[in-house]
């Protein structure tokens, strides 16, 4: 199972974004329900690098990712960001045995 977390300031902008696991789908490398995870978020990562030039904190890595977005977040690197959640949690309600999605909220607007 993929899990994916998305922490969230209390006034709702995106401050955390961890994804571990493996969908169980196929073979290391030939998963496609872990290849649309892994393309979305290599995406979000490309796109807040050299779109929105608000880089994220944090690592991607086989199997996991901890990405930590820059505040205060622009509305471009918002859109982005909003964009990576549409699809991630398309992906959960499509595939529940395979990616499960939450989102937590930060009281106090600390990680």
């Amino acid at each position: 199972m993929i899990r994916v977390r998305l922490t969230r300031t209390a006034d709702d902008t995106p401050a955390r974004l961890e994804v571990t696991g493996h969908a169980g789908r196929g073979a290391y490398g030939e998963d496609i329900v872990c290849a649309a995870v892994s393309a979305l978020v290599e995406t979000l990562t490309l796109g807040l690098t050299h779109v929105s030039a608000q880089p994220p904190r944090g690592a991607v890595d086989p199997g996991q990712a901890d990405i930590v977005f820059v505040q205060p977040m622009s509305a471009e690197t918002r859109a982005i960001v909003e964009t990576m959640v549409v699809g991630l949690k398309d992906l959960a309600r499509s595939e529940p045995d395979a990616v499960r999605f939450d989102t937590l909220r930060s009281a106090n607007g600390k990680l």
